[in-house]
């Protein structure tokens, strides 16, 4: 669950540097930046240091679940286990990835 708070806070704060920053380019009254582009790139690698993290932090918890094997609890051996963390990583992944992608397709060439 760290992981998973970790990944969403520079997910977050990655896609607020990059919004923030276009945001600032489309006001009037504002001078434009020296150098536009690192605080875009930034933004677009926080989001993707957030995400690549995440998948790692899946495939080291898939990994030690295996290794640990499944723990039954007495007359529950038919229940299935349920894992929210889990759901909620895989989630976010999928968000993070899918942002980096769209903010990747953002960044100016």
């Amino acid at each position: 669950m760290a992981w998973v708070r970790t990944a969403a806070a520079l997910i977050g704060f990655g896609f607020t540097i990059f919004q923030f920053y276009e945001l600032l380019n489309t006001l009037s009254g504002v001078r434009p930046a020296f150098h536009p582009h690192p605080s875009r790139m930034l933004g677009a690698s926080l989001v993707g240091i957030g995400t690549l993290a995440l998948a790692l932090a899946l495939v080291q918890y898939a990994l030690l679940v295996r290794a640990l094997g499944v723990p039954t609890t007495p007359g529950l051996e038919g229940v299935p286990r349920f894992h929210p963390g889990l759901i909620v990583a895989v989630f976010l992944t999928a968000v993070g990835a899918i942002t980096f992608w769209v903010l990747l397709t953002r960044l100016p060439t």
